[in-house]
């Protein structure tokens, strides 16, 4: 028990560590992580090969999940983003995950995670870190919810479940 815990916070501060962005780079042009403000754009490869614009999705809801394959509370959330993502798809709501790479012990050991899972909606790989820093994630998992417009209207820290996320949105 003790190691477990030990382990997980140890996790966090490695998260952590890192993570920062100067305020500069993270503001302006580039968008924002803030709430009430024009979400950042990015651009990830996904483990299929493809490629994710959040720019692309302007005129959707868009829930975009920052996560890793060795956090436990990652893992517990998966089944609920799953349900959502199959209850939402013909509801102009899009679910990206972004998997903070740069905390995992290779890219290829996420791609086979993900593959084992089958998941309904696109998983990103912030490989350099960019995505996290420029969305100050500093514990995982951690989920943005974006407008339609492309402004960030609720940022959730920890786990979330398919009714968080529905209740969030109806309040969009």
């Amino acid at each position: 028990m003790k190691k477990r815990l030990l382990l997980r916070i140890l996790a966090f501060f490695f998260v952590l560590n890192g993570l920062f962005i100067p305020d500069f780079v993270a503001a302006g042009e580039l968008g924002s992580a803030t709430v009430g403000e024009k979400a950042a754009n990015f651009t990830l490869k996904t483990v299929d090969g493809k490629s994710m614009n959040l720019a692309d999705l302007r005129g959707k809801v868009v829930v975009v999940n920052f996560w890793t394959t060795w956090c436990d509370y990652c893992q517990e959330e998966i089944e609920e983003l799953v349900k959502f993502s199959k209850d939402t798809k013909s509801s102009n709501v899009e679910l990206l995950g972004v998997n903070v790479t740069t905390s995992e012990r290779s890219e290829r050991g996420v791609i086979q995670f993900v593959n084992g899972l089958n998941l309904p909606f696109p998983i990103g790989l912030d490989v350099q870190g960019e995505v996290s820093r420029m969305y100050k994630i500093i514990g995982i998992p951690t989920t943005y919810i974006i407008d339609r417009e492309g402004i960030v209207r609720k940022k959730i820290l920890g786990p979330v479940t398919g009714d968080m996320l529905k209740h969030a949105i109806s309040q969009l």
